[in-house]
């Protein structure tokens, strides 16, 4: 077990039973999976290539090809399109992407102001514009130069606003109302 998730589970899920009406374990909120994104403007196959492999150093999980379709004429077949590629963390991956992210990757950020209060209740997106931050990728610059945006979406088990802002700050995540 990874420490960031025995936090969770001695630690949150303790605060939460203390301060809340939960009735059943199940009802306690928790990170369900996160799914991050690389992808690229139009179809570039060595972009997609790029993605793929800093993907697979970020996280240690292979990551797969997301395409999309073209059609091409009516009565033609259409063509698949290579456009990023997608990983989805959960259980111990997910808490140690999380530990990784919250206090390795974003204090690397230069002017950072913490994350904004997401609009939704149990997702909560950002776009990371530096994949340098990501500190494994700085050795191999030359290969990742010319990928841009890495997108990130932590699904949260969440009712409420106030239970995302709860889990939030019991997790460390630097929400800022």
């Amino acid at each position: 077990m990874h420490m960031y998730q025995n936090h969770y589970f001695n630690v949150v899920q303790r605060d939460f039973i203390l301060c809340s009406d939960i009735t059943t374990p199940s009802m306690l909120p928790a990170p369900k999976k996160i799914c991050l994104y690389l992808g690229t403007t139009g179809v570039n196959h060595s972009l997609v290539v790029s993605s793929l492999c800093a993907l697979k150093i970020i996280t240690g999980q292979r990551p797969y090809v997301s395409a999309e379709k073209s059609k091409v004429k009516k009565y033609k077949k259409g063509k698949i399109d290579a456009v990023g590629c997608k990983v989805t963390l959960r259980g111990l991956q997910l808490y140690k992407f999380l530990f990784k992210l919250m206090f390795n990757v974003l204090p690397r950020i230069r002017q950072f102001e913490g994350l904004k209060l997401p609009p939704h209740h149990s997702v909560y997106c950002f776009v990371l514009k530096d994949i340098f931050a990501f500190e494994e990728l700085i050795p191999l610059f030359s290969y990742f130069e010319t990928l841009n945006g890495f997108k990130c979406q932590v699904f949260f088990g969440t009712n409420t606003k106030e239970d995302m802002l709860f889990l939030g700050n019991s997790l460390q995540l630097c929400f800022v109302p």
